[in-house]
């Protein structure tokens, strides 16, 4: 869809992620930087927002807000998520919404099967996003869901670059896949155990990446010339 192809709104998210855009802008500087309308910055602005990376400010221009963007944050998410995510799957109160998980099935099978090399950065984000909250749902705690699914938010900006990386995608949706089928069948012990595993695998492939090296490299250059 043209939202997921926005090549403004991705060029945005990597500025952002990179450290290369102060906390408050404004529209008439990204008009600028991007030579192009009031409405395609509004628009991509209010996309934003919806998201929860960005907010009006009171006064001019618009303010981002926090986002995992360090090695020592994304670290502590996903410390948060290994402390959440299996034990969900173990609660007692976790009760399969077949439908939804059917959904997710076809979604992460589509990837699997191809798709992982056509998909943008933007619906690969959204698809295994919406995995892990279907699964946090499930688990009947009101407090994971809500977790998760904040967290989900937070990541978006170092889970756009690490989409990049397509064969990675393609594993994770067959992960999926796997936790989904062992559900499916009642093993609620080795679909924790896969998460378990998913989750470090995941923490591993990005830090490999070296994602935050730029983010740092800049620190060190603004601390240098201070």
């Amino acid at each position: 869809s043209a939202k997921a192809e926005d090549p403004i709104y991705l060029q945005i998210a990597e500025l952002r992620f990179c450290g290369k855009l102060p906390d408050i802008v404004t529209e008439a500087e990204l008009m600028r930087l991007f030579d192009t309308s009031r409405f395609v910055i509004q628009r991509t602005f209010s996309r934003i927002q919806e998201e929860g990376w960005m907010e009006r400010r009171a006064g001019r221009g618009w303010m981002f807000l926090p986002m995992i963007d360090s090695l020592e944050a994304f670290e502590e998410s996903y410390d948060l998520r290994q402390a959440i995510e299996p034990a969900g799957l173990l609660s007692p109160k976790f009760r399969a919404d077949l439908p939804i998980l059917e959904e997710c099935r076809k979604q992460q099978e589509f990837i699997a099967s191809g798709g992982y090399e056509s998909m943008t950065e933007f619906e690969l984000f959204e698809a295994g996003s919406r995995f892990h909250e279907v699964i946090a749902i499930c688990s009947g705690n009101r407090f994971a869901a809500q977790t998760i699914r904040r967290l989900n938010q937070l990541r978006r900006l170092v889970e756009y670059r690490h989409a990049r990386l397509r064969p990675a995608r393609k594993k994770h949706a067959e992960n999926h896949m796997d936790m989904i089928a062992a559900i499916y069948a009642g093993d609620f012990i080795s679909a924790a155990g896969m998460m378990k595993a998913h989750l470090d695998k995941s923490r591993r492939e990005k830090i490999a990446q070296n994602l935050f090296v730029e983010e740092r490299m800049i620190a060190e250059g603004d601390s240098a010339n201070n």
